[in-house]
Formats: C-alpha cells, sequence, structure tokens
C-alpha cells in the first residue's frame, strides 16, 4: 500500500470539503472547478454542460459563454467571515509559562500568531467540519544545552492541517484507551527544478506513526519513496529529558468532538444551496440572454417594396420612419418573463436565510422575531461548540509544547463566547439604580450588569473600583 493512499472516510468527504472550500473561495473557485472526464473543460463540477455530448469548439465556446454570464454570490463566505468575526471580535485570552510564551506570536517558526492559528481552526470548522494540530520540534542534536538551544532558536511549532491535507489515519486501543498509531499528512512543497532556477509543485507526504509504542516520524517525496536523512528514515522526536513519546502530539479538531471521526461541516448546507443558486443564475441569465430582446417583425411586404423603397433595409429607432403599403404590419416580438429560474432563486436565498447565512436580509418581512431569535441561536449554539473544540485542542497542543520544551504550568486559550454586543437603555439603567438604593441588589450585581454591557471595563474588579472610589475627592 503506497503512503499515498487514502482513508475511506477522507475519499467520502474530499467532495464536500472541496464543494465548502470553493464556495468559500468565491466565483473565480466555482467556475474552474472541474469534474472528472470532462477533457479539460472548466467549470463542469457545478455547473454542467447543457449538451455535454457535443464536444465541438462551437458547443464548448456556447459553455464558456453560458458559465461566463452566470452570476456566483457569495454567501457562504460572506457568512463564514462573519461566524468567524463574531468569535475575534475580542481577542483570546492567554496563559503561556515563560518558556513557549514566544507562541503566541509565533506559533508555526514564522509569523503567524496563535490569535490567528485559533481563527484558521474555527473557519476549518465551519467550512470542512474539521482541523488537525500537530506539535513538533525541529530535529538537532541531543547534546545541545538549553542555552545552546535558546541561541539557536530551536523551538517547538504547532502546525495546522486542514481537512484536504490529512488524507488517512488509524486508532489503536492501549489498556482501553483509544490512542492515534498512524496520521498521514500531505505537504505542498516546492521542489528546485534541474534547471537549478524554477520550482516544480509536487506533494510530499509526513507519516506520524507508533512503532512498538515510540512515536516515529517518516517523510516520503513526490514518487511515495521514503526520504533518509543521514542514513536514518525514522526519525524520534525527543522531549526536553530526552525520553521518546509514548503518543502521537497531533490533535484532531471537529464541529462536534475532536476524535478522529468526521463531523459535518457547519456551512456545508449552505455552500449546496449556494451553488444551486448560481446555477439558477446560469439558466435565468441564458434565458434573457437568447430571448430577451425584443425581436422586431414585418408582414406584408414584396420584395419591389423592399428594394426600391426600403432600399433593402429597416432602420429603428424615434428619429426613423419606416414605409410600409396597405395592408402590412409591424410589431415586436417579446418573450414573457422566464420565471422558473428567477423563482428557484428566491426560493434558495430564503433556504439559506433560514440556515443562518449572514449578511442575507429576510425582504419579504414574514420572518418573525422569534425565528430570527431560533436562528441566530442555533448558529451561536454551532459557535459555542467549535469554540469549546478550540480550546481544547489548542490547550493539549501547548501542553504538548512545553513537553517539547521542558517547561513547567499550565498553559491555556480561553475564546470570545460574546457574540453581541450587550445593551442596557437610560430607563433600565436607572431602575437598576433604584434597585440598588433601596438594598434589593448589590454592588456586586449592579457592576456585574455594567461589565456586561461593557460600561465597565472586563478586568477592573470590584477591589480596583472600591479603592479608586474611596480615594476619589467628593464633589462638593
Amino acid at each position: 500500500m503506497p503512503v499515498s493512499d487514502q482513508n475511506q472516510e477522507y475519499q467520502k468527504n474530499i467532495k464536500k470539503w472541496q464543494l465548502g472550500q470553493d464556495a468559500v473561495d468565491g466565483s473565480s473557485a466555482v467556475k474552474s472547478r472541474s469534474e472528472s472526464g470532462s477533457g479539460g473543460i472548466t467549470g463542469t463540477r457545478y455547473l454542467p454542460m447543457p449538451n455535454a455530448e457535443d464536444g465541438s469548439s462551437e458547443n464548448i465556446a456556447r459553455y464558456n459563454s453560458y458559465k461566463l454570464r452566470a452570476s456566483y454570490v457569495n454567501v457562504t463566505g460572506m457568512t463564514k467571515t462573519g461566524m468567524a468575526g463574531m468569535v475575534f471580535r475580542q481577542p483570546p485570552v492567554l496563559e503561556l509559562p515563560v518558556t513557549i510564551d514566544y507562541l503566541a506570536k509565533s506559533t508555526d517558526g514564522g509569523a503567524l500568531t496563535i490569535s490567528q492559528l485559533a481563527k484558521s481552526i474555527v473557519s476549518d470548522c465551519l467550512v470542512y467540519g474539521r482541523s488537525g494540530l500537530l506539535t513538533d520540534y525541529p530535529v538537532s542534536p541531543s547534546d545541545l544545552t538549553k542555552a545552546q538551544i535558546t541561541e539557536l532558536s530551536i523551538r517547538s511549532n504547532i502546525l495546522r492541517y486542514s481537512a484536504e491535507n490529512i488524507i488517512n489515519w488509524r486508532t489503536i486501543k492501549v489498556g482501553g484507551i483509544k490512542k492515534l498509531s498512524m496520521v498521514v499528512l500531505a505537504e505542498p512543497t516546492e521542489k528546485l527544478s534541474e534547471d537549478g532556477f524554477s520550482f516544480d509543485s509536487v506533494i510530499y507526504h509526513r507519516v506520524l506513526r507508533l512503532v512498538e509504542g515510540i512515536y516515529v516520524q517518516e517523510l516520503y517525496n513526490e514518487d511515495d519513496e521514503i526520504i533518509s536523512f543521514d542514513g536514518v528514515t525514522q526519525i524520534i522526536p525527543r522531549k526536553a529529558d530526552g525520553s521518546a513519546w509514548g503518543e502521537i502530539p497531533f490533535t484532531f479538531v471537529g464541529t462536534n468532538d475532536n476524535d478522529e471521526g468526521v463531523d459535518n461541516a457547519a456551512l456545508y448546507d449552505i455552500a449546496e444551496i449556494n451553488i444551486s443558486h448560481y446555477r439558477n443564475s446560469a439558466d435565468y441569465e441564458e434565458s434573457s440572454f437568447i430571448v430577451g430582446q425584443p425581436t422586431p417583425y414585418i408582414t406584408g411586404l414584396t420584395q419591389s417594396w423592399v428594394d426600391s423603397v426600403l432600399n433593402g433595409k429597416v432602420t429603428l429607432g424615434s428619429r426613423a420612419a419606416v414605409l410600409l403599403p396597405d395592408q402590412a404590419n409591424m410589431g415586436l416580438i417579446q418573450a414573457d418573463p422566464n420565471q422558473m429560474p428567477i423563482n428557484g432563486m428566491e426560493q434558495k436565498e430564503a433556504q439559506m436565510v433560514k440556515l443562518g447565512a449572514r449578511l442575507i436580509a429576510d425582504q419579504s418581512g414574514k420572518e418573525t422575531v422569534l425565528g430570527v431569535r431560533v436562528r441566530y441561536a442555533g448558529q451561536n449554539s454551532i459557535l459555542s461548540g467549535i469554540i469549546g473544540n478550540v480550546e481544547d485542542a489548542l490547550d493539549r497542543s501547548l501542553a504538548w509544547a512545553l513537553e517539547f520544551m521542558g517547561g513547567t504550568g499550565e498553559a491555556s486559550i480561553k475564546l470570545n463566547r460574546k457574540f453581541y454586543d450587550a445593551e442596557i437603555n437610560p430607563q433600565e439603567l436607572m431602575a437598576n439604580i433604584q434597585l440598588l438604593d433601596r438594598g434589593i441588589i448589590a454592588e456586586s450585581d449592579m457592576r456585574a450588569r455594567l461589565r456586561k454591557v461593557n460600561i465597565l471595563e472586563h478586568d477592573r474588579t470590584d477591589e480596583d473600583i472600591d479603592e479608586e472610589t474611596g480615594s476619589a475627592s467628593p464633589l462638593a
């Protein structure tokens, strides 16, 4: 079995993941995705050729015009941006021991901050339903001192892999505990070509596996051949104390949970309807193009009249007169509006609204306040579940990074769960002050309410406020 073989669950879901990502990426991605067997004609996966049996250049040109006129409205991408923006409207709260505090600004050895990493994982869960995190450590001589490691900036990194790049996995049970025994990761790589100037894009595969209970890594090239490093094909990552790992420091992140099972993507249903809306648009624009323009007709003409009076041509417009003989008639043929495609588009827009698509307003005015609350509550519930899973996965990855670096303490990340600005009107504020004056509520209750509506800063404790108000000079 070659290393590039794909897990059955991967094969079942890869087209769904591609559809979701294409729907988010927008018109260029949707119109360029080809179906297998299309003969290189782009766009056929989501917009099939009306006459696929005709491979003539004329039919292909007509299809390209058919596709060009179609409009793809990127509702899926706007919804993803809106939902992710709700989570990251406030920065995450980090607790990092000094040993790994560099991860706040660089999780991958580059400029990717931990906040940006978290946002990418949330987006993965919305689009794919899963993501993956590998906590890794560069290969280095085992006899380096801690000072040398610090000087050389050898650090543990947390690397994200999207669902499309996690092609295979396997689990085992050890003492009743399920753990990963193998993960295969596809890594796009640029390989220097033979001319020494240009680069070829290839796919390498990184294999993480347990061999006799020890975690090892292997790297395979684009030909599925294992790569040797100074004669060594299996690299054994080690902790700060030199011991080998008894587990693979890789975790899945899902919509529902963080096990190896493939979860449903939160945006998939919206993406599927969004693509169908695009197909309706293609039919509507095609119909408008073919029969949408008025066509003039004239009856009762003779050839002699055409030649001698009209001089072989008819000029239309408000400044031209068309001379007709007795009993002749002239008019315009104009097709009735084709309502089927446009009705289909309107229905799909309503469906996307009900599924929670953001930035689409219900213009009919028929959606009830309860309907809006249910729709947003459903979205918020999905987001809350994803946030919990992302926090758990990142906390686990940070703990592994601590083990690699030999640090102590605990590391954690907390994401924002307050998706909207809470509001308080002047009447409610005065009512709360009256309740406080009458001793029905305490000052701590009042301050908690003011923090909730962002009148008081969340990091200002009651003790801070008491100290400030107690030391302030009273007003005369």
